[in-house]
């Protein structure tokens, strides 16, 4: 009999000490029914003195947990220790991975979430037009019934028409809401970052919360941008398995490098006909290559006609020198600060292409790394860990936070599992913020 996701967390001064206290544990969880799960329901409301050694996993049985425990599943149980997580980045991912129901786990049970969430959902919907609720959490994903379950329309590509939520006029806003009350929820557990890094419109979600514009602001700046994209004549972006050296000469007339994502995957981003004229020339090369979901040419020279529009509407706000590091989309590197307040900068970096592979190099060379995915399903995460400059000991330093929409594990036991993570690392989580509601 499985229940709700449980949170156990196992600290000691050796290492030596950690595994016999592991053993000892898994023997007493095999003698439990699932009826009479320890530790507590939701929360550990776990310390430990610095500089001992700490293991976590989330399980929703005893028996479940035994087994995972006793095996020392890496997918599962997680150790670190001792020291401290020296430098938490968080990522802000663009759009292409969200669906309906998207955050109405943890929209019902974090209340710290929820609050951050309608902090920006109110004033989009009455100062925007822009009712997202509907879109976000339809009927059939309503908050009140938690987690939702996937759409297997969408899994095998049957869909009549597009979903709402792929428009960009919505997905651009919702997401950078969603993930702006996921950061903020993060740091009321204590766990605030130490850097940021955004991908596309995720490097808005990062100059907000490192307060280079306040929320209004950027809301509004989403917002106007989205319309903007939205007018624009239809384009496509195409994702490639080689580099950009190898890719360039066969780009049809027109087509731009849209993101430089690793050293063996680019996409292409164009009008439809010049994209797919490029997809025939590189598959005829033998390259692998496949259309992405969207119905505009992002980071391309079609979105050039929006650079003075955007420019003129962020002339009227007030721009601040980031407060926190924030990684530049335009340079892959960190932003400066005569970067940041020029108008010219956010209204270019629409048109202009995503060096994320450049982004991640800066990322693996801070001290101690811990990186938090904010966004749906580890799209930015894989990136990382497949990056060359990466850590021997990476996979124990990416974090994902939210469920794609086609995993079997629920929000509720995605951030229980986050905050395990960042504890074993050395960040002491506020675990009374954590209430599930």
């Amino acid at each position: 009999m499985s229940g709700p996701p449980r949170l156990l967390t196992l600290s000691a001064p050796t290492p030596d000490a950690l595994e016999r206290a592991s053993d000892a544990l898994a023997d007493q969880l095999h003698t439990l029914d699932d009826g009479a799960a320890a530790p507590a329901p939701d929360l550990p409301g776990a310390t430990a003195p610095p500089g001992t050694v700490r293991r976590v996993l989330v399980a929703t049985s005893a028996a479940d947990a035994a087994r995972w425990l006793r095996r020392r599943d890496p997918r599962r149980v997680f150790t670190a220790g001792p020291g401290t997580c020296a430098s938490r980045v968080f990522l802000f991912s663009g759009v292409g991975d969200q669906y309906p129901g998207l955050g109405a786990g943890l929209y019902r049970c974090v209340p710290a979430f929820r609050r951050e969430l309608d902090r920006c959902l109110r004033p989009l919907a009455t100062d925007h037009g822009l009712d997202l609720r509907p879109v976000l959490f339809p009927p059939e994903a309503d908050p009140a019934a938690g987690d939702a379950r996937p759409d297997l329309a969408a899994l095998f590509e049957r869909r009549e028409k597009p979903q709402e939520i792929h428009r960009t006029v919505v997905a651009q806003p919702l997401l950078f809401a969603m993930q702006y009350a996921l950061s903020n929820a993060l740091s009321d557990l204590g766990a605030e970052p130490t850097a940021l890094a955004g991908y596309s419109v995720g490097e808005y979600v990062a100059a907000c919360v490192a307060g280079v514009f306040s929320l209004q602001d950027a809301l509004r700046l989403v917002a106007d941008r989205a319309r903007l994209v939205e007018a624009l004549p239809k384009g496509a972006m195409l994702a490639v398995t080689a580099g950009a050296d190898e890719v360039t000469p066969h780009l049809a007339p027109g087509v731009s490098l849209a993101a430089l994502n690793s050293p063996g995957q680019t996409v292409l981003s164009g009008s439809v006909e010049a994209v797919e004229e490029s997809a025939r020339t590189l598959t005829a090369h033998g390259v692998a290559c496949r259309r992405l979901v969207t119905t505009h040419a992002f980071h391309s020279t079609m979105t050039r006609p929006l650079t003075e529009p955007l420019e003129a509407l962020l002339a009227t706000m007030p721009i601040e020198a980031p407060r926190l590091p924030v990684l530049s989309n335009a340079t892959g590197t960190w932003l400066r600060a005569d970067e940041a307040t020029d108008p010219g900068y956010w209204a270019r970096q629409l048109s202009r292409t995503i060096r994320f592979a450049d982004q991640l190099a800066e990322v693996w060379r801070l001290p101690d790394p811990m990186l938090v995915e904010l966004g749906p399903g580890q799209a930015l995460s894989r990136l990382a860990l497949a990056h060359p400059g990466r850590p021997a000991d990476a996979a124990a330093r990416v974090v994902q936070t939210m469920p794609g929409q086609f995993e079997s594990r629920t929000e509720r036991e995605l951030l229980l599992g986050a905050a395990g993570r960042l504890w074993a690392a050395g960040v002491e989580i506020d675990w009374s913020a954590m209430r599930w509601e």
